[in-house]
């Protein structure tokens, strides 16, 4: 009975260790530690970040709805119940979901084919697909498709938006019907010139100029600005311009909930039409939180398998109030990202947020132009296009710029499946030609057993070859720069573990503390400002003939006042550090221009950027382009407060460390004074000798 017992007991624990249950609660347990995230942490900061996200959100909804031969509405409830399941079940929680426009083509196709019914019934079996592949696990399969793939992907996609939108864009009449090579094959005849509407130029250059000219300002929704104010004036004026009401009515009123009914006949074509854009939907979801996971720098990274499940669910509810398709969109989450949001409740609220503005704006929505719609989606369509990613590719890897091509051309001719074919085929080709170069470091099994980590050739053993002796390098201009001794305010303190070498200038109250390295050798001078410290295992060098220019004075590194660079830190010139900033513990900035009041979080890397003042750099990251430099949010009363602290400590320990070395060089000196005089004790001057016979 025993043995019976403990048989069940063993074959229940390998059930519940079965990978389909071990993946299952690794699921719920992200997806509960996400929602105590949202219980517990700051509200305030999430509902500022929903309200810039619906902002942005709702005229890419409308838009791309427009774009996709449907009627306004299934774009905007779309983005709002989408959004809304999504965040409710997914596992990137920063992930904003809505309708992208990577898609776009594909839904069009759908809908000139199958019509709004044919798109709602594909989004339910985009549903079904995308629930069986999280629980499949497939989810950690995203990682695997090729750069090239997808950039060929979206660029062929931006490529084609830009085909349908410009004509859109130039207001030509539904009889012309011009796409952009009619166009560049008639302009030796400028007849077509008769008929562009020129209000609706101005309406769609107006909203793409405005948001290219906003760009910078990632917190502002550019677009809803753009095209609320272009609305506004073409009602207020009276164009004559087709608007958003032109295509379709705008509901102020939820759909009701159905199954669409499709021919029986063509569920099956529909199901091979869909099964591309289901599997395109999830890999664009997974990619876009992976770089969600880059721009926040989480130490808990999302959960593909749960992010999945949660766009399935999505979709499936899309489909039932007669949307379209919906996936995470990494320009929307970006924004998210960058307004403040810290968890899932700011993508649930921008949901919710876009139902209200719809159930209330319905008839400002409505008379929208058309035109102004087109500007934005041109912007969007000339973002996705990758020509920076081709032509490096066409510069390290012809295959793979071969697959890049494959890829575009076939999303541009709508044989999307082929193109996608064969962009995967010609990049494993470019793995089996280049397989030795790529495993030449790899050993087998039997070597890694033996303890042996890699096997290389000759070709990395030159150091190994016996030669002539190398000669002497020149010394001269180092030692010259070695012997400059440090210029020194009398309130700077340097501990006496701590290293100070050449051409440094301290400034008042500056603390260099205990088994620093300051070391003007290589690259000088270095100015380190007042009131700043330089802690513990910290280490400034520079670069030889490498400078930063500041007030006309050339400095390898220039540190300004009230800087705090902790505990074994890195600065390495050329850089400069502006006032009051923080640079935190195990942190590196190379070659870069830090503005004031920025706090560097720990372990974060700076290399060859410039900061703006008062950045906020997140523990762990890294900040090396334009594009990171620019996502970084601002600093906030928290870091500028917690800087102030640590300048203040290090002040009082500076003034405290050199009273306490006055003291014992005074120590010093009066013992040495002693032994120099032979001073002998008063008790002995005082103390009666006597003879010792009297006694």
């Amino acid at each position: 009975m025993k043995e019976t017992t403990s048989t069940g007991a063993s074959q229940r624990k390998r059930e519940d260790d079965s990978p389909f249950a071990s993946r299952l609660r690794s699921m719920y347990s992200a997806w509960k530690t996400d929602w105590k995230d949202v219980l517990f942490q700051p509200k305030l900061p999430n509902v500022l970040a929903a309200l810039t996200v619906a902002a942005v959100a709702m005229p890419l909804n409308l838009a791309l709805a427009v774009a996709s031969g449907l009627p306004p509405s299934a774009g905007l409830f779309a983005g709002a119940i989408g959004g809304f399941i999504a965040a409710s079940f997914g596992g990137a929680p920063m992930q904003v979901t809505g309708p992208a426009a990577a898609l776009s083509v594909m839904v069009l196709g759908l809908s000139q084919r199958f019509g709004v019914v044919g798109v709602a019934a594909a989004c339910l079996i985009i549903g079904v697909l995308q629930i069986v592949l999280s629980l499949s696990g497939a989810g950690r399969l995203g990682k695997y498709v090729p750069e090239s793939v997808l950039a060929g992907f979206t660029s062929g996609v931006g490529i084609k938006l830009l085909d349908t939108q410009i004509p859109e864009l130039l207001g030509f009449p539904e009889v012309v019907n011009y796409q952009v090579i009619d166009l560049a094959m008639m302009m030796h005849r400028p007849q077509w010139l008769h008929h562009v509407s020129w209000v609706a130029v101005v309406s769609g250059l107006t909203v793409a100029f405005t948001i290219v000219a906003l760009s910078k300002y990632k917190r502002l929704p550019a677009a809803a600005i753009s095209v609320a104010v272009v609305t506004f004036v073409s009602v207020y004026v009276g164009w004559k311009i087709e608007r958003v009401r032109d295509i379709g009515e705008v509901l102020s009123i939820l759909p009701d909930l159905s199954v669409p009914i499709v021919a029986d006949e063509s569920w099956l074509d529909l199901a091979v039409a869909t099964l591309p854009l289901g599997l395109l939907a999830a890999l664009e979801s997974l990619l876009s939180a992976q770089a969600l996971d880059r721009m926040t720098h989480n130490s808990r990274p999302h959960e593909p398998n749960l992010e999945l499940l949660g766009q399935g669910l999505a979709n499936f509810t899309v489909g039932l109030f007669s949307g379209m398709p919906v996936t995470g969109v990494v320009v929307r989450s970006g924004v998210n990202v960058q307004s403040g949001g810290t968890n899932r409740l700011s993508s649930l609220l921008h949901g919710l947020l876009l139902a209200g503005l719809i159930l209330t704006l319905a008839p400002a929505i409505s008379s929208i132009p058309q035109a102004a719609l087109a500007g934005l989606l041109c912007v969007v369509g000339f973002r996705l296009i990758e020509w920076r990613t081709l032509t490096e590719l066409a510069k390290k890897e012809k295959l793979e710029a071969a697959a890049f091509l494959a890829t575009a051309l076939g999303t541009l001719s709508g044989h999307l499946l082929t193109g996608l074919i064969v962009g995967m085929l010609m990049h494993a080709l470019n793995l089996y030609l280049h397989r030795g170069k790529r495993s030449s470091a790899l050993v087998s099994a039997e070597a890694r057993a033996r303890g042996i980590r890699a096997t290389l050739g000759t070709e990395h053993a030159q150091a190994r070859v016996t030669g002539h002796s190398e000669a002497t390098p020149p010394h001269h201009r180092w030692l010259r720069q070695i012997r400059h001794h440090a210029v020194r305010s009398p309130t700077a303190y340097v501990h006496p573990q701590g290293t100070v070498i050449g051409k440094v200038v301290l400034g008042d109250h500056v603390h260099v503390a205990a088994d620093t390295s300051v070391r003007a050798d290589e690259g000088a001078p270095f100015f380190i400002g007042s009131n700043s410290n330089i802690q513990d295992g910290v280490i400034l060098h520079a670069l030889k003939e490498k400078y930063v220019e500041v007030a006309g004075e050339q400095w390898a590194i220039y540190v300004g006042e009230g800087v705090s660079i902790a505990h074994n830190a890195l600065i390495h010139g050329p850089s400069y550090i502006g006032d009051h900033t923080f640079v935190g513990f195990n942190a590196v900035v190379h070659d870069s221009i830090v503005g004031a009041g920025c706090y560097i979080g720990i372990g974060a890397i700076v290399v060859g950027v410039e900061l703006p003042e008062g950045r906020f750099v997140p523990h762990g990251s890294i900040v090396d382009s334009a594009d990171a430099v620019d996502r970084l949010p601002l600093v906030s009363q928290h870091h500028r407060e917690f800087n102030e602290d640590v300048v203040e400590v290090n002040r009082g320990l500076a003034i405290a460390y050199a009273a306490a070395d006055a003291e014992s060089e005074q120590r010093k000196e009066d013992a040495a004074l002693v032994h120099e005089l032979e001073v002998t004790p008063w008790q002995e001057r005082w103390l009666v000798t006597a003879p010792a016979e009297r006694f």
